[in-house]
């Protein structure tokens, strides 16, 4: 009896304790950082390390608000993130129990017996460690991973606004959007077959079903013209390149429409397309954009799309899977504030991409990304699947899509435009 009322008494106080470490209320996840951040160097010259402001339970993660030291940055923090991951994570056995199971206990009955039921949910827990800074550093240590799983479903269309579109889901079940006319350009890269040619999909097709009268599509597939295939016979597209040779007439003619719309927004005294009321918006998506790196060309007109795209209605993702210095330019990440990177094979490549490091650490998880336009989060991109596609893309599809004239829209657009009414003209021949 005594030795039964002290088992009891015992497992029940690891029960407590394990709910309680797991929640951060008697967790030494604290004293961690405090070390692993001396281990890797991040105190100052007079022995100054961070200082712990706030420590918050949040539920599914605990955060952690500390004062950084001057003489510090948070990006030092940042691209240490990987060793906070591990340091955190080393030899950590906790339970898997919750207070609602806590509470389902019966104590009138065999008490021991539930208990060893409850400890034989034992299991390894990998915590997760988000790292951000918004004038303080913020470290949240999150109790449950990321999920990898996040299909895209009709749901979502009633989710989003605009010209938004999904870019994937956090650990706490947040929806993250994109926004093209808030940002209008975004880079992705990553390591093929993680996600990145798929993300363009979804994206493709949730502009033809947003906005299926005002988007229009230049699509440069380098990959053999397989990704964007079921693309082809859109009525939205203006046109499809699958060589280098066709990309560079594909991208003049972009640029020769984009000229177009200059003129029109400058002939009338207009800062853009928003304020003079243009609803189209045409899309330059590149897949594999290491293929026309050395392709001077190519180039100056991407760069150009960059850089006067925004205000004449012109968007472009510039997608590949080599990002390096050679195939990202300079010029280009200039006015590309929105990235997108999967998982790459070493820190150069993720600052390439997102000018930090921390997408060479991503788990190899398929669709698992980080995005950033002003800062990163770690997301699950959604994952589409070609029969979703083609289902949503069908009532757009032409069975023979017709190339149009650059020189008739160029002429109808100069000649039909009205003062104060705004409209392109674009008439199939």
């Amino acid at each position: 009896m005594i030795f039964e009322i002290a088992s009891s008494l015992v497992m029940g106080g690891v029960v407590a304790g394990s709910y309680y470490c797991e929640k951060g209320v008697g967790g030494n996840d604290h004293q961690k950082i405090i070390k692993i951040a001396r281990n890797c160097g991040l105190v100052t010259k007079d022995k100054k390390e961070l200082r712990l402001h706030r420590r918050t339970n949040k539920g599914s993660y605990n955060e952690y608000v500390y004062q950084i030291p001057l003489g510090l940055s948070s990006t030092e923090f940042i691209n240490k993130i990987d060793h906070f991951q591990d340091g955190i994570n080393i030899k950590r056995n906790v339970l898997d129990i919750s207070l609602a199971d806590i509470k389902k206990l019966d104590w009138k009955k065999d008490i021991i017996k539930q208990l060893r039921i409850l400890l034989e949910k034992k299991r390894k827990l990998r915590k997760e460690v988000e790292i951000q800074f918004d004038g303080m550093l913020i470290f949240r240590i999150h109790n449950e991973s990321l999920t990898t799983n996040f299909p895209y479903d009709d749901s979502l269309f009633n989710r989003l606004k605009g010209w938004e579109v999904p870019v994937g889901i956090t650990r706490t079940g947040e929806l993250i959007k994109h926004d093209f006319e808030k940002v209008a350009h975004l880079i992705d890269g990553g390591a093929t077959d993680y996600g990145k040619s798929n993300w363009l999909k979804s994206t493709i097709t949730t502009l033809v079903q947003q906005k299926p009268n005002d988007v229009k599509f230049t699509l440069i597939d380098l990959k053999g013209g397989l990704s964007f295939n079921r693309f082809r016979g859109l009525r939205q597209l203006h046109s499809l390149a699958t060589n280098s040779t066709d990309a560079l007439k594909a991208l003049q003619s972009v640029q020769e429409r984009m000229n177009v719309v200059m003129s029109q927004l400058l002939d009338n005294g207009f800062e853009d397309v928003k304020e003079a009321g243009y609803k189209e918006r045409h899309f330059i998506i590149i897949d594999e954009a290491a293929d026309i790196a050395d392709d001077n060309a190519c180039q100056e007109i991407i760069t150009d799309i960059a850089r006067r795209g925004r205000a004449a209605g012109f968007r472009l993702i510039y997608a590949t899977q080599y990002p390096t210095s050679e195939v990202v330019k300079s010029q280009v990440k200039r006015n590309c504030v929105g990235r997108l990177c999967f998982v790459v094979d070493s820190a150069t490549a993720s600052r390439v991409v997102l000018d930090q490091d921390g997408a060479e650490s991503l788990p190899l998880v398929q669709g698992r990304a980080i995005y950033k336009t002003v800062r990163c989060i770690e997301i699950q991109t959604p994952y589409i699947k070609n029969d979703f596609i083609d289902r949503t893309i069908e009532p757009h599809i032409n069975i023979r899509p017709r190339k149009e004239s650059i020189d008739t829209d160029a002429k109808n657009c100069a000649t039909s435009t009205k003062n104060r009414k705004y409209s392109l003209i674009i008439e199939e021949t």
